[in-house]
């Protein structure tokens, strides 16, 4: 948010504790910021893959070498969504988010294709289907609730680092020497 305004914030107390408050904080207000998206996300999936429901997922990942956290937004892969003991959609979810092209599907070792009593032979002409971008546009539509929901974890920020001497001045105007 500071840096979507122009500002930068640069951490000037190295202490532990300093350090370790930041990034917990940062994480918490990632997470929260997570679960508004995931509560979007399961609203907005095709009602035709009920189970994709149980491959959304978010993860907080801090860089070792920077510090810095990030919101990862995806889907699980089934094994994960099974391993969780949830029931995995039948299809992927890269073919939901970016569509199918027609293609044709064969057998490789069955004498035909069976499903639920139903046979279709040998091959079976997939007629595609389009892409709902369903992640993308989730996140793009409800930034402002994400964003507001890391409000008051910034507020925590500041007041730790006003604790340890330091002060974040938001309404400081930036000067570029260019």
């Amino acid at each position: 948010m500071a840096e979507e305004q122009g500002y930068k914030v640069t951490f000037v107390d190295n202490s532990d504790e300093i350090k370790k408050a930041l990034v917990g904080l940062s994480k918490t207000a990632l997470r929260a910021s997570g679960k508004v998206v995931r509560k979007y996300l399961r609203e907005n999936i095709p009602v035709r893959s009920k189970r994709f429901k149980n491959h959304i997922g978010t993860w907080v990942k801090i860089d070792n070498q920077t510090g810095q956290p990030t919101l990862q937004i995806g889907f699980y892969g089934w094994q994960r969504v099974k391993k969780k003991g949830k029931l995995p959609s039948h299809a992927n979810p890269h073919w939901i988010e970016f569509g199918v092209d027609p293609h044709t599907i064969r057998t490789r070792a069955a004498p035909v294709m069976r499903y639920n009593g139903d046979i279709f032979g040998r091959t079976v002409n997939h007629p595609g289907t389009g892409a709902t971008h369903v992640l993308r546009d989730t996140v793009q539509n409800h930034i402002s609730d994400i964003r507001a929901e890391q409000v008051q974890y910034l507020k925590e920020m500041s007041k730790k680092l006003e604790e340890a001497g330091r002060i974040i001045d938001w309404e400081a105007e930036c000067e570029d020497d260019d």
